[in-house]
């Protein structure tokens, strides 16, 4: 079954078949060299500025055997003569040791100024503006140029549509010193540091004794941001393109339909720093400070984020539903198309929290004094409008092979022709907006895999809003004084307090029978209890 991928599994029915061998480990170095100089100046009683300049010289990691590759097609290796063409290493001409050319103008100048308008100390005005440089680094926090995919140190041989028990017909893949066809990820040889520019505009009220209301402005936008890319697509051939001959209609195959064996590459995936994003928000909060035995904050944002890509790493998979968002881009060719709500884009969120010891027998040295007093309570409520997903179809009509079709992360999408927030789910006449028809599937088309395989759906990505969030997060607790030194402390905490549903993204495969559907949901209210002793 085409849009299941572990079914196909227990039936023994593989489409694509991909193993990794050899030498997995690396040695990697790295060092980065900062200076950065930073003054404050006051140029009145009421407005102070700050100004400063920040210079990062990251160097790309090496490896200590240079076991690392780049691909550049069209040029042969004179470190490795035998390599195939296109596959480069570290000493070949043009390829340094960190296969990437090290950035040098990496400047980062900020700025900010704070202003009291009438030097009450009532009122303050904030401005700042700055650039940060992200170098080489994954959001884990580990190095981004790690392609330990390197052939021949570590091999990756592929073979479409397998015999699934002997997928190599007898023969060991890892006998020669280059096994084809080659699955590659590597760097994009023009890849730069990735940066974010920031600025925002706030005004501050304190009112009272212990109350603050600010509001502001916050933008952000990022620029050079890495996301993976298919270096070795498909080329779609009138009459010719099938889900079989993907790789012998690649780019930079080394065969062709004409002459199908063997082919040299297969799949090549890139990083490179071609991704922007955008962030507008206007942000405003009230706070209490604590006093009386009462604090709180209260904080609404409303917001919009774009961009071409929300996650480094590739997600998805035939099971949609509980990823709600798909990576990998539909067409190699149109990456622009990519460019939509970021995943985690919530048009609306308010969050409240409060913290109050409950006054009643505070002071109270009888016994119903100890039981009755020293109670506290706490909460955080949390309202937010869903967040976007994506509608693909699995049955792979585009044939791009690899990846997208065939290996759990299917990327194809349908034709927009309706409105997905409106109408009904054919079938079940259920209007949109519930479980069981959360939007519409009449609204998008699918792609015909006879007539139109080779092509693309214009459907954007992350175009359907999900379901929003409603969380009441309660605690009480109640310390008992024990010693001057010590305490015990009870304490009871419900998480999702009014057992409110939290629907998971629906079935957003236009494969599946269940297209449309909610299926998942976070869990229910949580209760636990908790002692706590205190020295």
């Amino acid at each position: 079954p085409v849009n299941n991928s572990f079914a196909s599994f227990l039936f023994g029915q593989p489409v694509f078949f991909l193993q990794g061998g050899g030498d997995l480990s690396r040695n990697l170095r790295g060092h980065d060299v900062n200076l950065y100089a930073q003054d404050t100046y006051k140029v009145s009683s009421r407005l102070t500025i700050n100004y400063g300049l920040r210079y990062e010289l990251p160097f790309p990691h090496t490896e200590q055997k240079n076991r690392q590759n780049l691909w550049i097609p069209g040029r042969q290796s004179v470190v490795f003569p035998s390599a195939p063409e296109g596959l480069l290493y570290p000493g070949d001409p043009g390829v340094p040791r960190g296969l990437i050319q090290t950035d040098k103008k990496a400047f980062a100048p900020r700025v900010g100024a704070a202003w009291d308008p009438t030097g009450s100390g009532k009122w303050l005005i904030t401005s700042a503006y700055g650039i940060f440089y992200d170098p080489y680094y994954t959001g884990q926090g580990g190095p981004l140029q790690t392609p330990i995919s390197a052939p021949p140190y570590l091999q990756t041989p592929q073979v479409s549509i397998p015999n699934f028990t002997d997928p190599f017909n007898g023969q060991n893949p890892f006998n020669q010193s280059f096994a084809k066809p080659m699955t590659l990820l590597t760097l994009d040889p023009k890849l730069g540091l990735p940066y974010a520019q920031d600025w925002n505009l706030n005004v501050q009220r304190s009112f009272g004794t212990n109350w603050l209301f600010e509001i502001g402005y916050i933008g952000t936008k990022g620029t050079k941001l890495p996301r993976f890319v298919e270096g070795n697509p498909t080329i779609a051939i009138p009459g010719e393109t099938t889900q079989d001959n993907a790789d012998q209609r690649r780019v930079n195959s080394g065969c062709t339909i004409a002459a199908p064996s063997p082919c040299t590459f297969s799949s090549v995936g890139l990083i490179s720093g071609i991704a922007n994003s955008t962030y507008n928000a206007l942000q405003a909060s009230l706070k209490k400070r604590f006093s009386h035995g009462f604090s709180m904050l209260g904080s609404y944002t409303y917001s919009k984020t774009l961009d071409d890509v929300s996650s480094f790493n590739i997600t998805g998979s035939a099971s949609q539903s509980t990823a709600g968002e798909n990576d990998l881009a539909q067409n190699p060719f149109n990456l622009r198309a990519e460019h939509g709500r970021s995943l985690f884009d919530a048009r609306h969120r308010f969050v409240v929290s409060y913290e109050w010891d409950l006054p009643f027998f505070n002071h109270s040295q009888d016994w119903y004094g100890r039981v009755l007093g020293g109670w506290q309570v706490n909460g955080i409520s949390t309202f937010m409008s869903g967040t976007p997903f994506t509608v693909y179809d699995s049955t792979g009509v585009s044939a791009q092979g690899g990846a997208p079709e065939i290996s759990g992360f299917p990327s194809d999408r349908p034709n927009l022709i309706g409105n997905p927030a409106s109408g009904t789910c054919a079938g079940n006449g259920v209007h949109t907006g519930t479980a069981d028809c959360w939007f519409n599937p009449g609204a998008f088309r699918r792609l015909d895999p006879t007539t139109q395989i080779g092509q693309f759906g214009n459907a954007g990505r992350n175009i359907v809003t999900g379901p929003g969030v409603q969380q009441w997060d309660f605690s009480v607790l109640k310390n008992f004084r024990l010693t001057e030194a010590k305490n015990l402390q009870f304490r009871a905490e419900l998480f999702n307090m009014f057992n409110h549903a939290h629907f998971g993204v629906p079935v957003n495969d236009m494969n599946s029978p269940n297209v449309g559907q909610i299926q998942t949901s976070q869990p229910g209210r949580l209760v636990q209890f908790a002692l706590k002793f205190l020295f």
